[in-house]
């Protein structure tokens, strides 16, 4: 490959810009999405299939909601304005419904009056209000302020409701309010187009804020080479490849997924710096560059797969995780490495057989070193002196050292217990987005409650024995249960359109429901065979917690095993919070498999490479120190667990373990060479703790572009990789060195008692 690489360069050159060319094509077709429901819960899976089929397909419903503000919201001129736009949203052909103060006027006076309108007096709008009291109240809390909630199916398509979005905005505009009449047009609807936008902008922000970041990085520690800032565009170049791939493999980028791209700046850049800086040291030593071209793939290329093998078992162990985003995530950073490693193996190599080739034929072949001085000489000196003092403070109280690690990621994996989780969506975001804003407004002024949905499903649900039921149903767990502030299903609006009960027969309850209004009818009723029965359990995820929630579920399960349905009727507990607490369990629990699973892959890997249980384990160790480490510091900064912090055990294997491994071969190399444990150990890291280091910060500089995100969840993440790199560090040149430099003598004692053995049976007695 060495060979066909330095002689190839302008096929490769070629190849490279036609991926380039192709990437850039699909990554047009990038799906930039919010946070869905899928992007929780696989849509495979039998929850899924649940709460899509049975309630999204059939009741799944969201609003539009237009929020009116005044002195007073009820005359005749604002009803009118609110009237006009109603109707222009009404005849929209993916708009369901509207509901609001001014449909129940129109509503009343044609009854009344035979007259589809508004009156024009005041007193004439105040009484139907009046006898409309309490049900109102929900949507005309005072006389300043009301709502219209303009009603779409959930299974529209996100351009779909955008346009729904859009038309909203243009009729409010033309609906011609009264002046001193404040309309805001905004909930999820608004908001998740709003996340949608702040996230294409923010993820271009945080490439540009990575790139600067990169290229002080580069010029603090790589600076001693040719074309130091080489690197860079190569990593870039791998991105856009990913890019690509994310287009054509339709990966969608999310506020999850887009964080993986100053992550894969930060790792794959390294790949660059190692391959970049073989070449300059084959060529400072004299070689030619052909030469230096196919050592340095020969040597460093197969040197730097194994650590993007190691760092990819980290990444691969997220694909078991049952959070689709976090799987994404995991898949976008798997292929993104491997990118990374091709344009630096391929492109970056022959761009630089190609400089140096034309340097040489200008004559131009003095060394790096000679042309910057010995500076960088010696701060790596001074760094790798820093470094082998630290090893061997640890190594001289190695007690201490493995006492205290051992101690602290105990209790970090204690405290990483009450560490809570974090489901919310609207936590993740730029808390002074706009629309966050207002739709917190909205919930301020108007209320908010989540909801519990139970499906009720047979041959025919208007059966009055079944309605019976229902209505028995939710009574008892209103009575029962005091997490339950409120029950609707289409029984509360039959007894209403039937003087408060439910009719003896079904030719009467065919009647009331032909009566009532499609928008009631259809909300809690599909065909005959469906209902839905909405359970108000308030704010519950204020009120109860993850923990209550999932605990009043339970218990709903209970009651519906208990309170028996009539024959031939089935009863399905589903919806957003029967799905959010499953996703809860998956981030509490598959946090921990996934960091196992990374263990046991890393593991198998070094065991297949070196065939030696010490050199496969001892890598791993000190990365399950920093992971129970970080889980203390998570407790302490009052963080949680989110849908992108969940991936950091996997994170830790994948990144820290490739400098214990870096650490090892050196040792490994220095003992051969010296004999002597402690001496190899100095050498070791006196000669490669300077590059280590570089290596982390440049790491480091990647990841902390993450911190300046607004989206909180991404901010938050930078600030634990950033530490989690730190200790990674750390912990490479304090108890990694212990434990290697222990089970080394440990497996020497063995060998030695083993041979006394062997040498005592040989022995005649």
């Amino acid at each position: 490959m060495g060979v066909w690489i330095e002689d190839n360069p302008i096929i490769i050159i070629a190849i490279a810009a036609l991926l380039t060319l192709l990437s850039l094509h699909y990554a047009q077709q990038i799906e930039m999405q919010g946070m869905q429901t899928e992007n929780f819960v696989g849509k495979d899976s039998p929850l899924y299939q649940a709460y899509d089929h049975l309630f999204l397909e059939r009741f799944g419903t969201e609003s539009i909601m237009v929020i009116v503000e005044g002195d007073d919201v009820t005359t005749p001129s604002v009803l009118k304005a609110m009237d006009r736009l109603s109707r222009h949203m009404e005849a929209l052909p993916m708009v369901m419904g509207v509901d609001g103060i001014s449909q129940i006027v129109v509503q009343a006076e044609e009854q009344d009056n035979g007259i589809r309108g508004i009156p024009d007096d005041q007193q004439r709008i105040d009484s139907i209000l009046q006898s409309a009291s309490p049900q109102i109240d929900t949507i005309l809390p005072d006389k300043r302020h009301t709502i219209l909630a303009i009603e779409y199916p959930l299974t529209l398509s996100e351009t779909d409701i955008e346009e729904i979005l859009r038309d909203a905005e243009s009729e409010v505009r033309s609906a011609e309010f009264p002046p001193g009449i404040g309309v805001t047009v905004t909930g999820s609807a608004a908001l998740g187009m709003a996340i949608k936008n702040e996230m294409a902008v923010s993820n271009g922000q945080l490439m540009a804020l990575c790139g600067i970041l990169m290229i002080i990085a580069l010029l603090l520690v790589f600076k001693h080479v040719n074309w130091p800032l080489l690197p860079l565009p190569i990593v870039f170049l791998g991105i856009i490849w990913t890019f690509g791939i994310m287009g054509l493999v339709h990966i969608p980028m999310t506020m999850i997924s887009m964080s993986a791209f100053p992550i894969l700046i930060g790792i794959g850049i390294d790949y660059a710096i190692q391959l970049h800086s073989r070449i300059e040291e084959e060529i400072s030593r004299g070689g030619s560059v052909e030469r230096a071209v196919i050592d340095t793939v020969v040597h460093t290329a197969p040197a730097v797969l194994i650590a993007l093998s190691i760092t990819a078992a980290g990444f691969v162990s997220l694909l078991a995780s049952s959070v689709p985003m976090t799987r994404d995530f995991g898949l976008l950073c798997l292929i993104g490495l491997v990118m990374c490693y091709l344009s630096a193996l391929f492109v970056e190599v022959t761009i630089l057989n190609l400089v140096e080739r034309r340097r040489n034929s200008k004559g131009k072949n003095s060394s790096p070193a000679e042309a910057r001085g010995n500076s960088s000489s010696s701060q790596d000196i001074a760094m790798g002196a820093l470094v082998e003092r630290a090893v061997e403070f640890s190594v001289a109280r190695w007690k201490f050292v493995l006492v205290g690690a051992l101690v602290l990621a105990l209790a970090g994996t204690y405290a990483d217990t009450m560490v809570p989780v974090d489901t919310d969506f609207k936590n993740y975001i730029p808390q002074d987005l706009p629309p966050l804003v207002q739709f917190r407004h909205l919930n301020d002024i108007f209320g908010s409650s989540d909801e519990i949905n139970i499906i009720v499903q047979g041959d025919d649900i208007t059966n009055p024995s079944t309605l019976r039921w229902m209505d028995d149903f939710q009574n008892y767990l209103l009575e029962s249960r005091a997490q339950i502030y409120g029950a609707v299903s289409i029984t509360n609006f039959i007894k209403m359109y039937n003087n408060g009960e439910i009719p003896s027969d079904s030719t009467r309850t065919r009647a009331v429901l032909d009566s009532m209004p499609e928008f009631f009818r259809d909300k809690y009723l599909d065909g005959h065979d469906t209902a839905v029965i909405d359970l108000n359990i308030g704010q519950a995820f204020r009120d109860l917690g993850p923990t209550g929630i999932d605990r009043l579920i339970k218990e709903l399960e209970k009651d519906r095993v208990w309170f028996g349905p009539p024959p031939g009727i089935t009863v399905v507990i589903t919806g957003d919070m029967v799905v959010m607490t499953t996703v809860i369990d998956a981030l509490t629990t598959g946090r921990t498999e996934m960091s196992l699973l990374g263990l046991v892959l890393i593991f198998v890997i070094l065991l297949v490479i070196y065939r030696d249980i010490v050199k496969a384990l001892v890598p791993v160790l000190p990365m399950l120190v920093v992971i129970g480490w970080m889980g203390g510091v998570m407790y302490i900064a009052n963080m949680s667990y989110t849908p992108l912090t969940a991936t950091l055990g996997a994170l830790i294997l994948g990144v820290g373990s490739e400098y214990s491994i870096l650490m090892m071969e050196r040792f490994y190399e220095e003992l051969e060479r010296v004999g002597d444990y402690m001496q190899a150990m100095r050498n070791t890291s006196n000669s490669i703790g300077s590059a280590l280091v570089a290596s982390g910060m440049t790491t480091v500089f990647g990841f902390a572009a993450l911190m300046a995100s607004p989206f909180v969840i991404t901010s938050n993440f930078g600030v634990i990789t950033v530490m989690a790199v730190i200790f990674a560090l750390l912990t490479t040149f304090t108890v990694f060195p212990v434990l290697l430099i222990r089970l080394e003598m440990r497996r020497c004692q063995l060998r030695d008692i083993k041979l006394k053995l062997m040498e005592s049976r040989r022995t005649p007695s």
